[in-house]
């Protein structure tokens, strides 16, 4: 190859065109705007003398060590840091250069490090407020009728953003009532397809959604598989942005803020406060491990745990116990 002035563009570019098709659109275009930064900011630490190369084929420990250094001072957060060090070792892999790894073992200071915290659940009051707000719309208003449909179920079930999207009328079985949710985020590594039953408080909502969606798709003229279908894609599935808007009719009707992750972490805690074992409750997320679910989702809270060593005790849990301080 022969390199330009840039020549880690020229890498990063070669790089990019090998994993057309393998990152999904948004990603590659995201991924290249960040490469294109870093080429940027590499020809910058050049001119001024502080680093040798721009390659990453020759640029040594200390001038990767310049560029981390210098990406830490601009006060990235954790999350952006550690994607720069992800999308910089797949350029320095694709270049067989080991001056990263190096680099990394010799300044261990460099590598960002978060503390994980397992965010919270809906309040069972809060969510009550959603499902009662459910009851008292219009079934015949086929904008509000999906909004609730389509939230409550990724409460029901702990869907992620890209199953519910993607999930086919043909995965909701009305007989069992079980949803199988096939096409997953992060299928054959951290996600796994699974089914999982569809709890009974909203099965009428669902039953009238689907009615009104056939109603809807006859009326548009749209032969789409989605069980949330879209009449402006191509494909007939929701994109992201459409799927927020669709979410904040609920967050507006209801007066309860949420996020679609919230309503999963909502759709574990609740199982878990309910007595599911942690396994049965991780495979039902779609999770690899039950370390996941723990860690992130849901974790036995500790007042339940206090109920569990009394009993075996043979003892009562007292009354109107305050916390201490």
């Amino acid at each position: 190859m022969t390199l330009s002035k840039y020549p880690f563009m020229e890498y990063a570019d070669e790089f990019m065109a090998s994993m057309r098709g393998v990152y999904a659109e948004a990603t590659w275009d995201s991924v290249y705007r960040r490469y294109r930064r870093q080429s940027k900011d590499l020809v910058r630490l050049k001119a001024e003398g502080k680093i040798s190369s721009t390659s990453p084929k020759t640029m040594t420990v200390e001038d990767v060590r310049q560029f981390l250094a210098m990406r830490k001072n601009m006060d990235l957060s954790t999350t952006e840091m550690q994607k720069e060090i992800i999308y910089l070792r797949a350029i320095f892999d694709f270049c067989e250069s080991k001056s990263l790894d190096a680099c990394l073992r010799k300044y261990p200071l460099l590598i960002p490090h978060r503390k994980e915290a397992r965010l919270p659940s809906i309040d069972e009051t809060e969510y009550a407020k959603i499902f009662e707000a459910s009851l008292t719309i219009d079934p015949d208003d086929w904008m509000f009728n999906r909004a609730y449909a389509l939230v409550l179920l990724v409460g029901g079930v702990g869907m992620r953003t890209k199953e519910v999207r993607l999930c086919n009328v043909e995965d909701l079985d009305e007989v069992d009532w079980v949803l199988d949710i096939i096409r997953v985020k992060g299928e054959d590594s951290y996600g796994h397809a699974r089914s999982v039953p569809i709890p009974p408080e909203i099965r009428p909502l669902l039953s009238n959604y689907l009615r009104l969606r056939g109603l809807w798709a006859e009326e548009m003229d749209l032969d789409s598989k989605a069980l949330f279908p879209s009449s402006h894609s191509e494909d007939g599935y929701l994109v992201g942005n459409t799927l927020r808007n669709i979410k904040k009719i609920v967050v507006e009707d209801s007066g309860v803020e949420f996020d679609f992750r919230k309503l999963r972490r909502t759709f574990g805690q609740n199982l878990l406060d309910s007595g599911i074992k942690l396994d049965s409750v991780s495979v039902l997320m779609g999770h690899s491990t039950t370390n996941t679910t723990e860690k992130f989702y849901a974790r036995r809270k500790n007042s339940q745990a206090v109920e569990d060593v009394q009993k075996m005790w043979g003892s009562e849990r007292p009354k109107n116990r305050g916390s201490r301080k």
